[in-house]
Formats: C-alpha cells, structure tokens, sequence
C-alpha cells in the first residue's frame, strides 16, 4: 500500500511531458519569412502609388468612383502597414514575459484587417444604392487610363503575395484586400467604358454591390477564423472527441481528460491533457506510452503536447475541465 502511495506521489508530481518535435516543419524557414515579409513592404509602396495616382486623376476627371477607388486603396495601403509590421513582429524570439512569442501578431492585424474590410463592403454598398439613384457621368477617358494603372498595379501586387497567401492567414487578408482593389478598378474601368458608349450608368453600381458582397463574404471568414484563434478554440482539424477516443485506445491508457486543444497562430496546435493509466508505473515506464500518444496526434496536425499522467486520478473528471465559477 505504501508504495502504491509513493508511486503514486511520484506520477502527481512530475508526469509532465513536452514535444516539440515537428516545430520546424510547421513554421516555415525565416528565409520565407524575409522573402514574404520583402513583398509586403513593396505592396505598401505600390499602393501608396496607387492611391496618389487615382485621387488625382479623380480630381481630375470629376470621378466620385475614381475617388474613392483611391480611399478605398490607401486604407488597404495602412491594412498592409500592419499586415508588415505585424509580420515583422512575429519573428522575434520568445522571451521570459512572451513564452510564446509574437507570432499571434499577426492573426491580431488578419482580425483588424478583416474588420477594416467589412466597414469597406457595407461602404461600398451604401455608395452603390446612392449611385442607384443618382449616376453620374464623368471624363471616362481619363478614368480609363487612370484605372487601368491601378488594376496594373494591383496585380502585381497580388502577384508578389500569392505564395504567401496560402500559408498565413495575416497575409491571406492582405491579398484578399489586393484582390478587391483590382476587381474595383475593374468596375471603374467597364463603368468608364459602357458609361462612354451609353446611358447604362446602372451597371456600375450593380458590379460594386456583387464585388461587396464578396468581401463581406471572404473577410468574415477570416474573422471568425481569427476570432477562434484569439479565442484559443479547438481548430477543425482537431476534435476533441475523436482525439480523446483515438488515445484510449493506447493499451495503458484507462481515460483522458482535461483536454486543451488550441491554435497558436495557423500552423501550431498545442494539446495538453491528464492521461489516467491501467497500471502505476514510474515515471521511466510511461516514455513508451508518450510516444504512442505524439504518434496518434501526428494525424490532427498537433505539433506541441504536454502530457500529466496519472494512476486512479481524478475518475470522475470529464474530458474538459468544469470551472470553477
């Protein structure tokens, strides 16, 4: 009984273990990193050029469309600002206040990107029932040109973040916020060409509530998708039922519970649970039982786990912990 007690003791005190195996593959190189980091600051350039380029040939012109085209580019310009700096956040190293390090920076500006990108889509909306109601013939030729400058740039802008875009949700937004801009300079264009021809003024404004609406769309789902990280949510790809089935199916293991399953930024998933086992073993027999377990959450992309194990330990705990308020 005695040492059942002490063995017992020792798995309450110490049964902690951490995995970083596979962090290298998750986060990319830095060489990325610097590449991708390079694009952005050369997009902001652009776009500030764009912006400059369109509000004078707005003036121009007397091109309310041309106009805010180019508001529209410069708050995307200040988006990517941050999409940078926030970039340039992340890669530092962890610290003794930041044991995480930075990289959740850059899933806070995807969140204020995304936000800046539906008060855009409800602005263009609105802007587009307006010109409904009231549409406006301008100097299209110069519109023309104009726009068509912009779409150019645009898609070079796109161009130098699409590898990026895939791989990080901070970088995602800012091709996303690219994206629209070149479909905008596209509706400034077709509008500039029919309204020359013809008296179809109404398509303009259509194109801009379709175009709307696809930002309303894509940037709500980058902000649920932020809003889940900040929220430390369980990602998709890891539910906690299926993981905590999977594990009981290890021999040694009798049950599992306090499960935490979060995302740190895209790429990293972080687990951590009590494991209670059949038998009590020393601390030097549960390696084995570490090791099936990092080999059942290699399928749900879980890069970091910390285990507690545990013998006739908390029976009656569910698979998440209750609070205590």
């Amino acid at each position: 009984m005695n040492g059942t007690n002490g063995t017992q003791r020792e798995n309450e005190s110490a049964h902690h273990h951490h995995d970083h195996h596979g962090h290298s593959h998750n986060h990319g190189t830095l060489a990325d990193s610097e590449i991708s980091g390079v694009r952005l600051l050369y997009v902001v350039l652009l776009n500030f050029g764009i912006t400059a380029a369109e509000l004078i040939g707005g003036l121009i012109a007397g091109s309310l469309s041309l106009i805010s085209d180019s508001l529209h580019n410069f708050s995307d310009a200040m988006s990517i600002v941050v999409t940078y700096l926030a970039h340039k956040i992340s890669l530092r190293e962890p610290s003794e206040k930041k044991t995480f390090g930075y990289k959740r920076s850059t899933i806070l500006a995807a969140f204020l990107n995304s936000l800046t990108l539906l008060v855009i889509g409800g602005f263009l909306i609105k802007e587009a029932i307006e010109r409904f109601a009231n549409p406006l013939r301008v100097g299209s030729i110069t519109v023309i040109w104009v726009g068509s400058i912009g779409l150019v740039a645009n898609l070079l802008s796109m161009y130098l973040l699409r590898k990026w875009s895939g791989k990080d949700m901070n970088i995602r937004s800012a091709y996303l916020h690219m994206f629209t801009d070149a479909l905008s300079s596209v509706v400034v264009i077709l509008g500039a060409v029919i309204m020359s021809f013809s008296n179809l003024n109404w398509i303009d404004p259509l194109l801009t509530v379709l175009i709307a609406a696809y930002v309303i769309k894509e940037s709500f789902e980058i902000l649920t998708k932020s809003i889940n990280i900040l929220m430390q949510s369980a990602p998709e790809v890891a539910d906690v039922n299926t993981i905590v089935e999977q594990l009981k199916k290890i021999d040694e293991v009798q049950d599992v519970h306090h499960v935490h399953i979060w995302s740190l930024d895209e790429n990293t998933v972080f687990f951590e649970a009590h494991i209670n086992l059949k038998e009590d073993l020393p601390v030097s027999e549960t390696m084995n039982i570490e090791s099936k377990v990092k080999d059942q959450l290699k399928s749900f992309s879980i890069s970091h786990v910390t285990i507690q194990f545990e013998y006739n330990g908390c029976p009656e705990c569910g698979v998440i912990e209750e609070s205590d308020v």
